[in-house]
């Protein structure tokens, strides 16, 4: 089976990804007192398709927080495992905390680059990581998300406020008692005129307009 290939340093990693569309992946960890972070090394990262998913789409590096005492002060870390998503600057992106399974974490990973794919305004890179949940996972916890962030990244792409409203109705239809369709009404009587859009926030539940 292979292993994730841990890059040794920041510079390294981030001059590896320079100019393409991966993201540095940073992993921290508590080896010696945190239940996550051992069941995250021990049964996450050893999943087969949660390393091709990482090789794929990341330049990965991982921190022991007893030992990588400025790093974790430099990402603000309190809690273990995190992850976080940055770009070729270092500059933080997206983060999650806490233990997931392969299958959650996959999809976690997935809508987390989306989302980071967005702040840097790639929006076709970040509908691509949407789609995939919405349709390949449509009964994940994150699929409402991914769905109304699909909507304002096909809107951003093409300015057109129909991809918008159609994810809107999706999200009434296929997750009715979701936040995310609730922060979507207010744009599900959308049409074409609409112009502008100020959009902020991210996976944790920030404001969305």
């Amino acid at each position: 089976m292979d292993r994730i290939e841990w890059r040794k340093n920041m510079n390294e990693a981030e001059e590896e990804i320079r100019g393409g569309t991966r993201q540095l992946l940073l992993f921290f960890y508590a080896p010696e007192d945190c239940e996550g972070s051992r069941r995250t090394m021990e049964e996450v990262l050893n999943d087969q398709t949660v390393i091709n998913l990482i090789e794929r789409s990341a330049a990965p590096l991982k921190f022991d927080i007893s030992k990588d005492i400025e790093m974790a002060k430099r990402y603000r870390v309190d809690l273990t495992p995190a992850f976080v998503i940055a770009g070729e600057d270092g500059v933080e992106l997206e983060r999650w905390v806490g233990y997931l399974p392969a299958g959650e974490f996959k999809e976690q990973l997935m809508l987390s680059k989306g989302l980071a794919a967005f702040h840097l305004n790639r929006y076709r890179d970040a509908m691509r990581e949407f789609e995939e949940i919405v349709d390949e996972h449509p009964a994940s916890e994150l699929a409402p998300e991914a769905e109304f962030y699909l909507g304002l990244a096909g809107y951003r792409a093409t300015g057109d406020t129909d991809v918008l409203a159609e994810a809107c109705d999706n999200l009434k239809t296929n997750h009715p008692g979701s936040l995310w369709t609730k922060r979507c009404s207010v744009f599900s009587h959308l049409t074409r005129t609409l112009n502008t859009m100020y959009v902020s926030g991210g996976s944790l539940g920030g404001g969305a307009y």
